[in-house]
């Protein structure tokens, strides 16, 4: 299941996801980014993941044809999740994407917020790389 977040606001898009994301949920996603695609450029998104088990197969191969298409479009992508393969994750994704990407636990969400809203700043440390 995919969730818009309230903290949406120009070309920042956040979403919490949960459970399995299915190709209707990768579609979901789409629609929320290729506007804010279009009209800014880029987009920066934050990626909450809570109670997240991944993709269905279907699912995982229409998110990552995806982030191939449209990776330079993105600006820096924070991943905010609560299990150890999430931090893999990010790290997998972050060659295709133009910003960086970097993962937060769950309890740093305040902090990711913050790093998203420094655009062209890497305050941190990039996924992966811990």
């Amino acid at each position: 299941m995919i969730y818009q977040l309230p903290e949406n606001i120009d070309d920042l898009v956040a979403v919490r996801v949960s459970g399995t994301l299915t190709s209707a949920d990768v579609a979901t996603c789409e629609h929320l980014l290729e506007p804010v695609m279009r009209q800014y450029g880029s987009v920066r998104l934050y990626f909450e993941m809570v109670d997240f088990h991944g993709w269905e197969p279907s699912g995982f191969v229409k998110h990552g044809l995806f982030d191939l298409i449209h990776g330079r479009q993105y600006g820096n992508v924070a991943m905010v999740g609560e299990k150890r393969w999430q931090d893999w994750i990010a790290a997998l994704v972050d060659p295709v994407k133009k910003g960086k990407v970097r993962y937060f636990d769950l309890s740093q969400r305040q902090e990711a917020l913050r790093w998203l809203a420094s655009p062209g700043e890497d305050a941190g440390i990039a996924a992966g790389q811990k």
